[in-house]
Protein backbone atom coordinates (compact mmCIF):
# COMPACT_ATOMS: atom_id res chain seq x y z
CA UNK A 1 0.00 0.00 0.00
CA UNK A 2 1.72 3.07 -1.20
CA UNK A 3 -0.58 5.64 0.36
CA UNK A 4 -2.24 6.68 3.53
CA UNK A 5 -4.32 7.64 1.30
CA UNK A 6 -1.71 6.59 -1.35
CA UNK A 7 -1.36 6.00 2.22
CA UNK A 8 -4.60 6.56 -0.08
CA UNK A 9 -5.37 9.25 2.01
CA UNK A 10 -2.65 11.54 3.43
CA UNK A 11 -1.04 12.50 0.17
CA UNK A 12 -4.47 12.79 -1.49
CA UNK A 13 -6.52 14.49 1.26
CA UNK A 14 -3.92 16.58 3.07
CA UNK A 15 -3.78 20.12 1.78
CA UNK A 16 -1.60 21.49 4.56
CA UNK A 17 1.10 18.97 5.48
CA UNK A 18 2.72 19.90 8.76
CA UNK A 19 6.44 19.78 8.11
CA UNK A 20 9.46 21.13 9.92
CA UNK A 21 11.35 23.65 7.82
CA UNK A 22 14.15 26.01 8.63
CA UNK A 23 12.81 29.26 10.02
CA UNK A 24 12.44 31.89 7.32
CA UNK A 25 11.36 35.49 7.02
CA UNK A 26 7.76 35.72 5.83
CA UNK A 27 6.88 37.72 2.74
CA UNK A 28 4.25 37.88 0.00
CA UNK A 29 5.03 35.53 -2.87
CA UNK A 30 1.79 35.84 -4.86
CA UNK A 31 -1.49 37.72 -5.09
CA UNK A 32 -4.65 35.97 -6.28
CA UNK A 33 -7.63 38.33 -6.58
CA UNK A 34 -8.19 39.64 -3.03
CA UNK A 35 -5.99 37.03 -1.34
CA UNK A 36 -2.27 36.94 -0.79
CA UNK A 37 0.02 33.91 -0.58
CA UNK A 38 2.90 34.24 1.83
CA UNK A 39 6.10 32.30 2.21
CA UNK A 40 4.66 30.79 5.40
CA UNK A 41 1.67 29.52 3.42
CA UNK A 42 4.02 27.73 1.07
CA UNK A 43 6.04 26.44 3.99
CA UNK A 44 2.95 24.46 5.02
CA UNK A 45 2.01 23.47 1.49
CA UNK A 46 5.25 22.20 0.06
CA UNK A 47 7.03 19.16 1.40
CA UNK A 48 10.31 18.17 -0.15
CA UNK A 49 12.32 15.11 0.68
CA UNK A 50 15.95 14.61 -0.19
CA UNK A 51 17.89 11.64 1.14
CA UNK A 52 15.32 11.28 3.90
CA UNK A 53 15.62 14.88 5.03
CA UNK A 54 13.32 17.81 4.48
CA UNK A 55 14.68 20.89 2.77
CA UNK A 56 13.98 24.47 3.74
CA UNK A 57 11.65 26.50 1.55
CA UNK A 58 14.61 28.67 0.56
CA UNK A 59 16.44 25.65 -0.80
CA UNK A 60 13.30 24.73 -2.65
CA UNK A 61 13.40 28.00 -4.57
CA UNK A 62 16.32 26.48 -6.44
CA UNK A 63 14.32 23.39 -7.34
CA UNK A 64 12.96 23.29 -10.89
CA UNK A 65 9.62 21.98 -9.56
CA UNK A 66 8.89 25.10 -7.55
CA UNK A 67 7.01 26.84 -10.32
CA UNK A 68 4.72 23.84 -10.70
CA UNK A 69 4.07 23.63 -6.95
CA UNK A 70 3.08 27.26 -6.55
CA UNK A 71 0.76 26.89 -9.53
CA UNK A 72 -1.01 24.03 -7.74
CA UNK A 73 -1.35 26.25 -4.69
CA UNK A 74 -2.91 29.01 -6.76
CA UNK A 75 -5.33 26.55 -8.37
CA UNK A 76 -6.54 25.42 -4.95
CA UNK A 77 -6.91 28.99 -3.77
CA UNK A 78 -9.04 29.80 -6.81
CA UNK A 79 -11.26 26.83 -6.02
CA UNK A 80 -11.70 27.99 -2.42
CA UNK A 81 -12.58 31.47 -3.61
CA UNK A 82 -15.23 29.96 -5.88
CA UNK A 83 -16.63 27.94 -2.96
CA UNK A 84 -17.11 31.16 -1.04
CA UNK A 85 -18.86 32.80 -3.97
CA UNK A 86 -21.13 29.79 -4.50
CA UNK A 87 -21.76 29.40 -0.74
CA UNK A 88 -20.60 25.79 -0.81
CA UNK A 89 -19.68 24.34 2.59
CA UNK A 90 -18.39 21.09 4.07
CA UNK A 91 -19.49 20.36 7.65
CA UNK A 92 -17.39 18.78 10.38
CA UNK A 93 -19.82 15.86 10.35
CA UNK A 94 -19.11 15.31 6.65
CA UNK A 95 -15.40 15.03 7.46
CA UNK A 96 -16.01 12.72 10.44
CA UNK A 97 -17.90 10.28 8.21
CA UNK A 98 -15.03 10.26 5.70
CA UNK A 99 -12.52 9.54 8.46
CA UNK A 100 -14.69 6.67 9.70
CA UNK A 101 -14.61 5.25 6.18
CA UNK A 102 -10.83 5.60 6.05
CA UNK A 103 -10.41 3.68 9.31
CA UNK A 104 -12.72 0.94 8.12
CA UNK A 105 -10.95 0.62 4.77
CA UNK A 106 -7.52 0.41 6.36
CA UNK A 107 -8.65 -1.88 9.22
CA UNK A 108 -7.35 0.54 11.85
CA UNK A 109 -8.62 2.15 15.03
CA UNK A 110 -8.75 5.83 15.94
CA UNK A 111 -5.62 5.36 18.04
CA UNK A 112 -3.75 3.73 15.16
CA UNK A 113 -4.78 6.53 12.82
CA UNK A 114 -3.47 9.18 15.21
CA UNK A 115 -0.31 7.14 15.72
CA UNK A 116 0.35 7.08 11.98
CA UNK A 117 -0.33 10.80 11.63
CA UNK A 118 2.14 11.49 14.41
CA UNK A 119 4.75 9.38 12.66
CA UNK A 120 4.15 11.33 9.44
CA UNK A 121 4.60 14.59 11.41
CA UNK A 122 1.01 15.63 10.65
CA UNK A 123 -1.32 17.05 13.27
CA UNK A 124 -4.85 15.68 13.48
CA UNK A 125 -6.16 19.20 12.95
CA UNK A 126 -4.23 19.58 9.69
CA UNK A 127 -5.40 16.14 8.58
CA UNK A 128 -9.02 17.02 9.39
CA UNK A 129 -8.81 20.38 7.61
CA UNK A 130 -7.07 18.79 4.65
CA UNK A 131 -9.99 16.42 4.13
CA UNK A 132 -12.43 19.30 4.46
CA UNK A 133 -10.61 21.36 1.83
CA UNK A 134 -10.41 18.41 -0.54
CA UNK A 135 -14.14 17.82 -0.23
CA UNK A 136 -14.77 21.52 -0.75
CA UNK A 137 -12.71 21.34 -3.92
CA UNK A 138 -14.68 18.32 -5.15
CA UNK A 139 -18.02 20.03 -4.54
CA UNK A 140 -17.01 23.20 -6.33
CA UNK A 141 -15.77 21.24 -9.31
CA UNK A 142 -18.91 19.13 -9.26
CA UNK A 143 -21.11 22.20 -9.16
CA UNK A 144 -19.26 24.03 -11.89
CA UNK A 145 -18.41 21.15 -14.22
CA UNK A 146 -20.66 18.16 -13.63
CA UNK A 147 -23.85 20.08 -14.25
CA UNK A 148 -22.67 20.61 -17.81
CA UNK A 149 -22.09 16.89 -18.51
CA UNK A 150 -24.84 14.96 -20.25
CA UNK A 151 -25.08 11.28 -19.26
CA UNK A 152 -27.70 9.28 -21.15
CA UNK A 153 -29.51 6.13 -20.09
CA UNK A 154 -27.73 4.21 -22.84
CA UNK A 155 -24.34 5.30 -21.46
CA UNK A 156 -25.30 4.12 -17.97
CA UNK A 157 -26.53 0.72 -19.15
CA UNK A 158 -23.48 0.20 -21.35
CA UNK A 159 -21.15 0.83 -18.41
CA UNK A 160 -23.17 -1.52 -16.20
CA UNK A 161 -23.21 -4.37 -18.73
CA UNK A 162 -19.48 -4.11 -19.39
CA UNK A 163 -18.49 -3.90 -15.69
CA UNK A 164 -20.71 -6.52 -14.01
CA UNK A 165 -17.96 -7.80 -11.68
CA UNK A 166 -17.67 -4.33 -10.25
CA UNK A 167 -21.21 -4.65 -8.92
CA UNK A 168 -21.00 -8.01 -7.17
CA UNK A 169 -21.53 -7.92 -3.41
CA UNK A 170 -18.74 -10.33 -2.50
CA UNK A 171 -17.76 -10.64 1.16
CA UNK A 172 -14.71 -12.16 2.81
CA UNK A 173 -14.75 -13.82 6.21
CA UNK A 174 -11.34 -12.94 7.60
CA UNK A 175 -8.97 -13.30 10.51
CA UNK A 176 -6.25 -10.71 10.93
CA UNK A 177 -2.79 -10.41 12.44
CA UNK A 178 -1.49 -6.83 12.52
CA UNK A 179 1.93 -5.64 13.64
CA UNK A 180 2.15 -1.88 14.04
CA UNK A 181 5.15 -0.20 12.45
CA UNK A 182 5.58 1.67 15.72
CA UNK A 183 7.04 -1.52 17.15
CA UNK A 184 10.75 -2.06 16.87
CA UNK A 185 11.61 -4.55 14.11
CA UNK A 186 7.96 -4.80 13.10
CA UNK A 187 8.88 -6.35 9.76
CA UNK A 188 10.99 -9.05 11.39
CA UNK A 189 8.21 -9.82 13.86
CA UNK A 190 5.67 -10.19 11.05
CA UNK A 191 7.99 -12.42 9.01
CA UNK A 192 8.68 -14.54 12.08
CA UNK A 193 4.92 -14.98 12.62
CA UNK A 194 4.53 -15.95 8.97
CA UNK A 195 7.21 -18.62 9.41
CA UNK A 196 5.49 -19.88 12.56
CA UNK A 197 2.27 -20.20 10.58
CA UNK A 198 4.11 -22.25 7.96
CA UNK A 199 5.37 -24.49 10.77
CA UNK A 200 1.79 -25.18 11.76
CA UNK A 201 1.23 -22.78 14.64
CA UNK A 202 -2.49 -21.88 14.97
CA UNK A 203 -3.31 -18.52 13.41
CA UNK A 204 -5.68 -17.68 16.27
CA UNK A 205 -3.04 -18.30 18.94
CA UNK A 206 -0.50 -16.08 17.20
CA UNK A 207 -3.10 -13.35 16.76
CA UNK A 208 -3.96 -13.43 20.46
CA UNK A 209 -0.34 -13.25 21.52
CA UNK A 210 1.19 -10.87 19.01
CA UNK A 211 -1.39 -8.89 17.03
CA UNK A 212 -1.83 -5.18 17.67
CA UNK A 213 -5.33 -5.26 16.20
CA UNK A 214 -8.29 -4.85 18.61
CA UNK A 215 -9.56 -8.24 17.38
CA UNK A 216 -6.54 -10.01 18.90
CA UNK A 217 -8.51 -11.13 21.95
CA UNK A 218 -10.86 -12.95 19.56
CA UNK A 219 -8.10 -14.66 17.64
CA UNK A 220 -8.04 -11.91 15.03
CA UNK A 221 -11.60 -12.59 13.87
CA UNK A 222 -12.83 -9.74 11.68
CA UNK A 223 -16.04 -11.46 10.65
CA UNK A 224 -17.40 -10.70 7.20
CA UNK A 225 -15.87 -7.74 5.38
CA UNK A 226 -17.24 -6.41 2.11
CA UNK A 227 -14.81 -6.51 -0.78
CA UNK A 228 -15.48 -2.83 -1.49
CA UNK A 229 -14.31 -1.93 2.01
CA UNK A 230 -10.83 -3.41 1.50
CA UNK A 231 -7.85 -1.71 -0.09
CA UNK A 232 -6.77 -2.99 -3.51
CA UNK A 233 -3.53 -4.40 -2.06
CA UNK A 234 -5.44 -6.53 0.44
CA UNK A 235 -7.86 -7.73 -2.22
CA UNK A 236 -4.95 -8.59 -4.50
CA UNK A 237 -3.37 -10.73 -1.78
CA UNK A 238 -6.66 -12.45 -0.97
CA UNK A 239 -7.22 -13.27 -4.63
CA UNK A 240 -4.06 -15.42 -4.52
CA UNK A 241 -5.29 -17.79 -1.80
CA UNK A 242 -8.06 -20.26 -1.11
CA UNK A 243 -10.37 -20.39 1.92
CA UNK A 244 -8.59 -21.92 4.91
CA UNK A 245 -5.21 -20.43 3.96
CA UNK A 246 -3.45 -17.19 4.77
CA UNK A 247 -1.73 -14.43 2.82
CA UNK A 248 1.92 -13.51 2.74
CA UNK A 249 2.96 -10.52 4.86
CA UNK A 250 1.29 -7.41 3.45
CA UNK A 251 3.09 -4.14 4.13
CA UNK A 252 1.10 -0.94 4.60
CA UNK A 253 2.03 2.45 5.98
CA UNK A 254 0.47 1.37 9.26
CA UNK A 255 2.48 -1.79 9.63
CA UNK A 256 2.31 -5.40 8.51
CA UNK A 257 -0.75 -7.57 7.97
CA UNK A 258 -1.40 -11.28 7.57
CA UNK A 259 -4.95 -12.22 6.61
CA UNK A 260 -6.50 -15.66 6.89
CA UNK A 261 -9.33 -16.26 4.45
CA UNK A 262 -12.05 -18.32 6.08
CA UNK A 263 -14.78 -18.02 3.47
CA UNK A 264 -15.75 -16.12 0.35
CA UNK A 265 -19.41 -15.28 0.14
CA UNK A 266 -20.14 -14.70 -3.52
CA UNK A 267 -22.77 -12.07 -3.92
CA UNK A 268 -25.24 -11.59 -6.70
CA UNK A 269 -24.82 -8.83 -9.20
CA UNK A 270 -26.53 -5.75 -7.80
CA UNK A 271 -29.55 -4.82 -9.94
CA UNK A 272 -28.99 -1.99 -12.37
CA UNK A 273 -31.50 0.33 -10.74
CA UNK A 274 -29.68 0.11 -7.41
CA UNK A 275 -26.32 1.16 -8.83
CA UNK A 276 -27.55 3.51 -11.51
CA UNK A 277 -26.75 6.58 -9.40
CA UNK A 278 -23.29 5.25 -8.55
CA UNK A 279 -22.54 4.63 -12.23
CA UNK A 280 -23.76 8.11 -13.07
CA UNK A 281 -21.42 9.58 -10.46
CA UNK A 282 -18.47 7.59 -11.79
CA UNK A 283 -19.03 8.71 -15.36
CA UNK A 284 -19.40 12.28 -14.15
CA UNK A 285 -16.17 12.01 -12.19
CA UNK A 286 -14.24 10.62 -15.15
CA UNK A 287 -15.50 13.30 -17.49
CA UNK A 288 -15.00 16.00 -14.87
CA UNK A 289 -11.33 15.15 -14.57
CA UNK A 290 -10.97 15.77 -18.28
CA UNK A 291 -12.61 19.15 -17.98
CA UNK A 292 -10.88 20.22 -14.78
CA UNK A 293 -7.89 21.82 -16.49
CA UNK A 294 -10.15 23.76 -18.78
CA UNK A 295 -12.17 25.02 -15.82
CA UNK A 296 -9.05 26.12 -13.93
CA UNK A 297 -7.82 27.98 -16.98
CA UNK A 298 -11.16 29.75 -17.19
CA UNK A 299 -10.83 30.85 -13.55
CA UNK A 300 -7.30 32.01 -14.15
CA UNK A 301 -8.31 34.09 -17.17
CA UNK A 302 -10.96 35.87 -15.11
CA UNK A 303 -8.72 36.42 -12.07
CA UNK A 304 -5.93 38.76 -11.10
CA UNK A 305 -2.83 36.65 -10.43
CA UNK A 306 0.60 38.05 -9.71
CA UNK A 307 3.52 35.80 -8.73
CA UNK A 308 6.26 37.81 -7.05
CA UNK A 309 9.14 35.34 -7.11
Amino acid sequence: MKRFLKILFISYFLFFPSVSFCEIVDRIVAIVNDDIITLKDLEKYIKVEKKGKYLSIIEYFRNIQFKEKIEFFIDDLLIRQQAKKLKIEVTDRDVELIIEGIKKQHLITEAQLREQLKKENISYEDFFNGIKINQLRSRVIGNAISSEILVTEDMLKHYYNTHLDEFREDEYKLKHIFISNQRKDANKIALNLYNLLKEGKPFEDLAREYSDDPTSSHGGDLGYVKKEDLLPELIEALNLIMPGTYTHVIKTNFGFHILKLMEVKKGDVIPYEEVKTKIHEKIIQTESEKRYKEYIQKLRRSSYIEVKI
